[in-house]
């Protein structure tokens, strides 16, 4: 989630990645395994596809060049969902704040 290790990567998409990736969001990157990396650049980029096909995460009233909304909101697995049942496992994702951004992860799925 630390911007000064990964840029370019908004909180919305790193959480979605962190999520796809297993790899909970309070997890010391220090404590990864090259493995776990190479899953989580993986994800970053599938999300980041998934993001631009669907024309963004329209938050408020964001439009994109052709003046239309994104809709890779509907599909956020864990961002914006705090509270709600996680969709692969069930158990209630959980919001914490990292640098003054929401977080949500899924304490199930993500370890």
């Amino acid at each position: 989630m630390d911007r000064g290790v990964v840029a370019g990567v908004g909180n919305i998409y790193a959480n979605e990645a962190l999520f796809m990736a297993g790899i909970h969001p309070l997890r010391a990157a220090g404590r990864i395994s090259l493995k776990r990396y190479d899953v989580l650049a993986v994800e970053i980029k599938r999300v980041l596809q998934a993001a631009i096909e669907s024309g963004g995460s329209t938050l408020r009233d964001f439009v994109n060049s052709d003046g239309k909304p994104g809709y890779f909101a509907f599909e956020h697995k864990v961002y914006g969902r705090d509270g709600q049942p996680c969709q692969s496992c069930g158990a209630t994702l959980k919001l914490v704040r990292l640098g003054q951004r929401a977080t949500v992860y899924c304490g199930q799925c993500q370890r």
